[in-house]
């Protein structure tokens, strides 16, 4: 947590977060989606990563932008011209389907990718994780952006922080507490996935496990 004072977080959208998006929102008590940034690409913002009997494997949303390299977060559209939705859900449910809860929240999850509906993508992110906080009982406090914010003076800003691009000797959390993972004996134990590896695997668990995680946040 912030040592001035400042207490609201910065964040960007995030297809099915990584845990240290979670954590983070859980550390803070308010946080701010950002949707009036330039939109940029390989980012959490379309992606998420699972593990899976291959290995880790990232599920990226195709989107469109309908002002280029100029559009906004708030006006991204998922792709309407690939079947994504089926291909994510058929990599989630094989990666998953042995894990202790997936009967349990398979039923949570699972219609937002059997239909072919087209979504801003900032809604999409919005209405997976909503359902998935809700579920788990997570008070989590988030807000959206009505300005861009360049500089942020009065956040904790992470927009880019938070990126599967970041260098392995800078992370926002430096150890992660071991839980059983479907494939971890042929992988070891793989940390930081996206939330519904943590869902799947914990099940009502989950949020005690990113409650203990805040303490190894930013050291």
């Amino acid at each position: 947590m912030s040592a001035d004072g400042k207490n609201t977080l910065l964040i960007p959208t995030a297809y099915l977060p990584p845990l240290e998006y979670m954590v983070a929102m859980l550390a803070h008590s308010k946080a701010e989606v950002d949707l009036h940034e330039t939109y940029p690409k390989q980012t959490w913002r379309n992606r998420c990563r699972i593990l899976t009997a291959n290995g880790v494997l990232d599920l990226t949303i195709p989107v469109t932008r309908p002002m280029g390299n100029h559009t906004r977060t708030l006006a991204v559209m998922t792709s309407s011209h690939e079947p994504w939705q089926q291909k994510h859900w058929r990599a989630i449910s094989s990666a998953y389907r042995k894990a202790p809860y997936f009967i349990f929240y398979e039923d949570l999850i699972a219609p937002y990718y059997l239909n072919s509906s087209q979504w801003f993508l900032w809604e999409f992110n919005h209405q997976l994780l909503h359902a998935i906080a809700g579920e788990l009982n997570m008070d989590l406090d988030w807000a959206y952006t009505d300005t861009y914010k360049k500089q942020a003076l009065d956040y904790i800003d992470l927009r880019n922080r938070i990126s599967p691009k970041n260098r392995d000797d800078e992370p926002l959390i430096d150890h992660w507490p071991i839980y059983y993972q479907t494939f971890s004996e042929k992988y070891g134990f793989i940390p930081n996935l996206s939330i519904i590896d943590l869902l799947f695997h914990m099940g009502p668990d989950a949020p005690a496990y990113l409650r203990d995680a805040i303490r190894f946040y930013l050291g």
